[in-house]
C-alpha cells in the first residue's frame, strides 16, 4: 500500500495511520488493496419542531427521505440523527463494494470542542481536510432531510484547501476525478448547486437509496479505471520551491 502521510500528523502519528487502523473493515475484502472512501454530508437532520411553533401538528417533524428514516436514525433524546444514516450507508458501501467506507467519528480523533484542554485534538475543518487528503474517494451526500447550515461551507473549504476553484493558479492538490457531490432529487443550496461551475466537481442527483449505491460504485469504478498503477495521485503534498 502507498504510504499517505502529506504531511498531516497528529498526537506525533501519521493522520492516516489513525485512519487505517481506526476506520471499519469490510465484511469481504474484494479488492487487493484497501480503498478508502471518506463520506461527508450533515449529521444532524431536520426537525420541524425546532424551528416552528406548530409543528406538533405535523405528522412527522422530518422530511421524508430516502436515506434518512426516523424509526432507525433518532437519538434517544429525540433529536434526528443524519449521521446515522450516513454510517448506515458506509456499511452498505463495505458490504457491498468491500471498500472501507467512513465517516470523520469512525477516526478516534477529538475535536477541539470534544477534548478536554490539555488533550490534543484537530478542528472539526481540519479533520475533514485530512482524511479528505488520504483517502482514495471522497463522497459528499446530501438531501432535503439533513440539516446543511455549515456543511456547505465545509465542503467549500476542503475544496479550496485542494486549490479546485477554478480560478486558483496554484497546483491542484487532489484530482476532482476522486472527489464526487451527490444530492437527492428536489435537495437545492445555493452553496453545493455551485460546486461543478465553481470547483469542477462533478455533482450527480440520485432518487431513491439504491440508486445512490449505484452511482457511487460507478463513480468508484471510473477511479479504479484510471489508476490502475497509482497513476492517478491520491494528493499532491506541497514542496519547497
Amino acid at each position: 500500500m502507498a504510504r499517505r502521510e502529506y504531511g498531516f500528523v497528529f498526537d506525533g502519528e501519521p493522520v492516516f495511520e489513525h485512519v487505517r487502523r481506526d476506520v471499519p473493515v469490510p465484511p469481504e475484502r474484494k479488492l487487493e488493496d484497501d480503498v478508502f472512501v471518506y463520506v461527508m454530508g450533515p449529521y444532524t437532520a431536520f426537525d420541524a419542531t425546532r424551528a416552528y411553533s406548530d409543528a406538533g401538528e405535523l405528522a412527522s417533524p422530518f422530511i421524508e427521505d430516502p436515506l434518512f428514516d426516523p424509526d432507525r436514525h433518532v437519538t434517544d433524546d429525540g433529536r434526528g440523527s443524519f449521521e446515522a444514516a450516513l454510517d448506515e450507508l458506509c456499511g452498505t458501501l463495505r458490504a457491498e463494494f468491500g471498500v472501507r467506507a467512513f465517516l470523520a467519528t469512525d477516526v478516534e480523533i477529538p475535536t477541539d470542542r470534544a477534548s478536554d484542554d490539555d488533550e490534543p485534538s484537530l478542528s472539526v475543518l481540519d479533520q475533514s481536510v485530512a482524511f479528505a487528503a488520504v483517502s482514495d474517494a471522497v463522497v459528499f451526500v446530501f438531501t432535503r432531510a439533513g440539516l446543511t447550515t455549515g456543511a456547505g461551507a465545509e465542503v467549500g473549504a476542503i475544496l479550496g484547501e485542494f486549490h479546485l476553484r477554478r480560478a486558483n493558479p496554484e497546483p491542484v492538490r487532489k484530482p476532482r476525478e476522486r472527489v464526487r457531490v451527490f444530492a437527492h432529487e428536489g435537495f437545492s443550496s445555493a452553496s453545493i448547486d455551485e460546486i461543478p461551475a465553481t470547483y469542477g466537481v462533478d455533482a450527480m442527483p440520485f432518487d431513491e437509496k439504491a440508486d445512490l449505491v449505484r452511482k457511487i460504485q460507478q463513480f468508484l469504478v471510473n477511479v479504479e479505471r484510471t489508476d490502475p498503477d497509482r497513476t492517478l495521485p491520491i494528493f499532491e503534498p506541497y514542496t519547497e520551491s
